[in-house]
């Protein structure tokens, strides 16, 4: 009995240490980022932020909070065609990351924007709420 007891809480701890420092807290000390966001009319669609700093991270899908300061985000997207078709050989695996300033206590929202016919065009997008 005391193994499995041990066995969870080691698998408990190592839960604990995959998962991102803050996440989604109501925190004045960090920067909120939102991916989840999609506004299909628009051409944006949602995004998983898969790298942080150049560094692979596991951060939520829907969202985390991020320390403020400078930051190179770049992730995986889910394109939304509803309003925007979108041609099939398109691939956006070259877009560049997206760099930008995070401010302690505002949250942002972050999606891709493909709403140009041409792929060079595609982009990040970012909005920030006061």
């Amino acid at each position: 009995m005391n193994s499995k007891i041990a066995l969870v809480a080691l698998t408990l701890a190592g839960v604990a240490a995959l998962a991102p420092t803050a996440t989604l807290a109501e925190s004045d000390d960090v920067a909120r980022i939102v991916t989840q966001v999609q506004k299909p009319s628009e051409c944006i669609s949602r995004v998983a932020i898969r790298t942080i700093d150049g560094e692979e991270k596991f951060v939520s899908p829907q969202g985390f909070d991020l320390e403020p300061g400078r930051h190179t985000l770049s992730g995986t997207v889910a394109l939304d065609t509803t309003f925007c078709k979108t041609p099939r050989h398109n691939s956006f695996r070259n877009v560049p990351p997206l760099e930008a300033d995070f401010e302690a206590g505002k949250t942002y929202y972050i999606g891709f924007d493909h709403s140009s016919t041409k792929r060079e065009d595609w982009a990040y997008v970012i909005w920030k709420v006061e």
